[in-house]
């Protein structure tokens, strides 16, 4: 990350900076329009999940009324943004951004990217949220722990969820499973009692039989989901006191060791790791897999475009009649079974210019109803223990039985340099899924270039 701060600045230009400011080239940062009396703040959001900026403009309307009670003579205006493309270029164009004084005022990002973002300046500390009244109904005490850097706090949480493993319960029926042996299956992944081995032999049955066309399928691109397969195999990938990255070389061996293993056994595509997403949804929506890694937003996904063959667009409750959802099966009998959460998050600009209009922002932002719509709308969970007790959530298809798996969760460190780490791991395995190096190869061309490429930033745990 420091290096592509380097070339960023290098690289700024006046035409990348359009689609960051105003339509008139007014500075986005504490933006005032022409009427002295309104506050423009400016929110962006990456992809289709738009409630998280169009709920900050729900927000501004109860702030309003506020202020108006309050006796002030100003009014708020969120001005929605939204960007359509991949992570990386959403980080650069933040970062051009900011260095151009054309950055939103609020800024909704994934948690991982908080540690760059603090050590760059670009963002502000926001520990008093913690002690406000309506972040005090947390759903997991340790989700603070995902937006906390350094001591501080740096973020207010906007949504959590869940990474489970979908299983196909049509598959499972022609394999000659029980309605109860299918439905018992996450209580049994829960207790420890069906584990990682027994996935992959389920997997192979599932194959050989001709039931399923795959056994397994994962994300084709680097992501946050590879990662809690580390912590499965008894390893970390993180030391928060010494805030550097660990390999774990033992739980890194055992980790290839498993992706090497299911392609291998022919369980998943060859050309899995270059695949489009859109394909992977194809895959398995149409029942050509067993097992799929995936998020519970997938349900949302699987909405918006005509993946289905037959159907099309699917919704929650024909999701929930043909897939079930457990967690990431233990690696060993009786172990505990994980998943990893990727909460994301309103980051503040250090440039803003109406700091106590935002934060108040992003409190009401956190209102139940608000919560509600988002989480039930794009597949989501709450972030406050109120929402989860709603009946409207408790009647959602497959959010509502699937929250414990919160209590299973693990987070990505906000180390600066974690990107680095994620993309290390993925092409090392990509390697041995495609069959380029041996486990024993891959590992140790990991190890070469995390210490080039991080140096004392690097703890390598044998």
């Amino acid at each position: 990350m420091k290096k592509l701060q380097v070339l960023l600045t290098v690289v700024i230009s006046a035409i990348l900076l359009v689609g960051c400011g105003g339509a008139d080239g007014e500075e986005s940062s504490g933006g005032q329009s022409g009427d002295d009396n309104k506050i423009v703040i400016k929110a962006q959001t990456l992809g289709s999940e738009v409630t998280r900026v169009d709920n900050l403009v729900e927000a501004a309307k109860v702030l309003n009324e506020e202020l108006k009670e309050e006796g002030e003579d100003i009014q708020v205006e969120v001005e929605p943004m939204y960007y359509d493309g991949s992570n990386e270029d959403y980080a650069k164009q933040f970062m051009l951004a900011h260095q151009a004084n054309k950055e939103p005022d609020i800024y909704a990002t994934g948690h991982e990217h908080i540690g760059w973002l603090a050590d760059g300046g670009y963002i502000l500390p926001l520990d008093e949220l913690k002690d406000s009244e309506v972040y005090s109904d947390i759903i997991y005490p340790n989700l603070w722990d995902s937006v906390t850097y350094k001591g501080q706090i740096w973020a207010a949480i906007q949504d959590i969820e869940s990474r489970p493993v979908f299983y196909n319960k049509d598959a499972l029926k022609e394999l000659g499973w029980s309605e109860d042996e299918i439905n018992s299956l996450p209580e049994r992944v829960k207790n420890g009692e069906f584990t990682l081995e027994d996935m992959t032999q389920l997997a192979e049955e599932a194959v050989e039989k001709g039931v399923t066309e795959y056994g397994i399928i994962h994300r084709p691109v680097e992501g946050p989901d590879f990662h809690y397969m580390a912590y499965n195999f008894g390893g970390t990938i993180y030391d928060a006191e010494e805030n550097k990255i660990v390999l774990d070389k033992e739980a890194t061996e055992k980790q290839l060791s498993y992706f090497a293993e299911i392609a291998d056994k022919g369980l998943i595509p060859d050309n899995l790791t270059q695949m489009e997403w859109s394909n992977i949804h194809r895959t398995v929506v149409n029942g050509k897999t067993l097992f799929y890694y995936g998020g519970i937003w997938n349900i949302f996904n699987w909405g918006e475009d005509d993946y289905h063959e037959e159907v099309g667009k699917v919704d929650g409750e024909w999701v929930r009649e043909h897939f079930g959802m457990m967690l990431v099966p233990a690696a060993e009998k009786g172990g505990k079974p994980v998943t990893l959460s990727h909460p994301y998050v309103y980051v503040v600009s250090s440039q803003t210019e109406h700091p106590e209009i935002v934060k108040r922002l992003l409190e009401l932002v956190a209102a139940p109803e608000l919560q509600l719509k988002h989480a039930i709308d794009t597949f989501h969970y709450p972030i406050t223990k109120d929402v989860a007790e709603m009946d409207e959530f408790k009647e959602a298809p497959s959010l509502a039985e699937t929250v414990y798996m919160l209590e299973y969760t693990t987070f990505l460190p906000n180390h600066e340099d974690f990107t680095t780490y994620s993309q290390a791991i993925y092409g090392a395995i990509q390697a041995v899924e495609l069959g380029k190096k041996t486990v024993e190869e891959a590992l140790a061309d990991m190890e070469t270039q995390l210490k080039n490429d991080l140096g004392d930033e690097l703890i390598v745990k044998e």
